[in-house]
């Protein structure tokens, strides 16, 4: 096998330039469904047109180089696919013929483990187990036909392959009515790891929630915002990166700069061409309150990893205890993800008490509250509100929005 050498050649740039950077691919921006419309309004932000809203989230036809766009700047998407082939199959050797000839060693990288993700419905081929080690079995005689190491199957040879043991390649096939696409994960991991978060203190709140929590309530850095309280400082944190105008995606790596393909100085553009025009500071007031102070400490040492630190004024305190017109603010936007759960069994008037004092010092403020559910949102009692269903954790809550 001649890895290197025959990487190196001209005429493999050649077919990297024709068959995968001047082509234009099928994009999808995958998104939970609550998240959609946002993510879409990102997209046509970023100047892309032409979206398709599917079960998975949002697709479009594109060059490569718009992964690199969406995994840096999405706040709201979960991982960023490159449907890389679409054909007929019907039968199990129709599916390793198409597979097997491929140019896989255009895309992948021979050192990074995969990881195939098989979806069947209505589809002649069944077996899940033998659809994934089917298309194993095609990548690896492909590497092998054009004179490249293959990727390894048992631990033994990913070791001695050098593979990187916490990367892996996601291809997602899916064969629905004797059709499969095959998909390529350009993310690694999740878009909610911005980067930021090293420590955190209980259940935090997932980056891509708390920045879909602040696009909702149609916050852009233009009013004050006051997270009362704060936990880790994830609601803060995005608050500022929103503000800022800095990308999500600014001190993470991605999968994408791992393949042959991958094009490092348009990638360097992208991240000047961000930094260049992000703003030094947050041109509004950043609150964050929270009564614990292990979970302040967490969150200043957050904002530092994340480069906002000097835009979060940080009170350790009760919430009841600080009022907006102390702080001299003018009204803007208060977020609170009060205690739920067995926390709040033990404080059973806890919404009750919170409706009250923010009808009392809150007047004329955009409020954005999470409940567990409807019962506990209604004793708010708010004169008008509107609710949106969300998941945390994988466990349904509600946020309420109104303006008092």
């Amino acid at each position: 096998m001649q890895t290197a050498a025959v990487r190196e050649t001209k005429a493999f740039g050649r077919h990297i330039k024709r068959h995968v950077l001047a082509t234009e691919h099928r994009i999808a921006a995958i998104t939970p469904p609550e998240f959609v419309h946002l993510c879409e309004k990102e997209l046509r932000d970023a100047g892309f047109e032409e979206l398709s809203v599917t079960d998975a989230g949002i697709e479009f036809s594109e060059k490569l180089t718009a992964c690199y766009l969406c995994n840096l700047w999405l706040r709201t998407a979960s991982r960023i696919l490159c449907r890389v082939d679409y054909f007929r199959s019907g039968a199990i050797e129709q599916l390793f013929n198409r597979v097997s000839t491929f140019r896989w060693e255009l895309w992948l990288n021979s050192k990074i483990r995969p990881q195939i993700e098989v979806h069947v419905k209505r589809s002649r081929i069944q077996h899940e187990g033998l659809i994934e080690k089917t298309v194993l079995e095609g990548i690896q005689k492909r590497f092998t036909d054009v004179r490249l190491v293959p990727p390894a199957q048992c631990e033994l040879q990913r070791e001695e392959a050098g593979y990187q043991s916490k990367v892996v390649q996601r291809i997602i096939v899916r064969i629905i009515s004797n059709h499969c696409e095959i998909s390529l994960d350009t993310s690694g991991a999740h878009l909610h790891q911005r980067g930021y978060r090293l420590v955190h203190a209980g259940a935090p709140l997932r980056e891509t929630l708390a920045a879909a929590i602040l696009m909702k309530a149609g916050w852009h850095g233009d009013r004050p915002i006051i997270d009362g309280m704060s936990g880790s400082g994830t609601v803060p944190i995005e608050a500022s990166l929103l503000a800022r105008r800095l990308p999500p995606g600014f001190m993470r790596s991605f999968l994408f700069e791992e393949w042959p393909a991958f094009q490092e100085k348009t990638w360097r553009y992208l991240l000047r061409k961000a930094s260049d025009s992000a703003l030094s500071k947050s041109p509004v007031p950043i609150i964050a309150i929270e009564e614990d102070p292990g979970a302040i400490a967490v969150s200043k040492q957050n904002a530092k990893q994340a480069g906002v630190s000097g835009d979060i004024l940080w009170h350790q305190a009760d919430f009841f205890s600080i009022q907006p017109q102390t702080l001299n603010l003018a009204p803007g936007l208060l977020f609170l993800n009060p205690p739920y759960g067995k926390r709040l069994e033990q404080k059973e008037d806890l919404y009750e008490r919170l409706g009250a004092h923010l009808r009392r010092f809150y007047k004329g403020w955009q409020v954005v509250i999470m409940a567990p559910d409807r019962t506990q949102a209604t004793r708010l009692k708010f004169d008008r509100a509107r609710y949106w269903h969300v998941k945390h954790g994988g466990i349904p809550i509600m946020v309420v929005f109104a303006l008092l």
